[in-house]
């Protein structure tokens, strides 16, 4: 094999032509497509086959398509479905999971005492906006103690 600096330059060029075939072929057909909810399926479906035991009831999709509530079916936890480019994000939340809730008319900030998901923001429909903001409260921590801060310290 010749070791001369062209050689090795035609190889490196071919090789990322190559690369860059691969990568606009995978985006013709439809490789690396960001997640969009159309409706609550897709989000069901996904806290279903993430989280053991889970089995999705009625469901509610953000404005943007980015997000979802699915309450799941006896309404004893609630599932989060996030879209994050080309995959989802899930999570379950239990009564007393949500540190503060915060409505601002359709929009809903939801804040946890997680440092990997602090804060979720979420755009209802104003025809779901109420309904599903009192679902929500269900599991708002309900607390004798007085939070300071993102829940660090406690005051009696």
């Amino acid at each position: 094999m010749d070791d001369s600096p062209l050689a090795i330059l035609a190889i490196l060029a071919v090789s990322a032509l190559a690369v860059g075939a691969l990568i606009v072929f995978n985006r013709l057909i439809g490789g690396w497509q960001d997640v969009r909810f159309e409706d609550a399926s897709l989000p069901s479906q996904r806290l279903e086959e993430d989280v053991v035991g889970f089995r999705a009831g009625e469901g509610v999709i953000a404005a943007d398509g980015l997000a979802a509530l699915v309450m799941e079916e006896g309404e004893a936890r609630l599932g989060l479905v996030l879209a994050r480019s080309s995959r989802c994000v899930t999570r379950v939340v239990r009564p007393g999971e949500i540190a503060r809730l915060e409505a601002d008319g359709a929009r809903f900030h939801i804040h946890f005492n997680d440092f990997t998901l602090p804060r979720v923001t979420i755009d209802l429909d104003d025809a779901s906006a109420q309904g599903w903001g009192e679902r929500m409260r269900r599991f708002v921590r309900q607390s004798d103690t007085q939070m300071q801060g993102e829940g660090h310290a406690r005051t009696s």
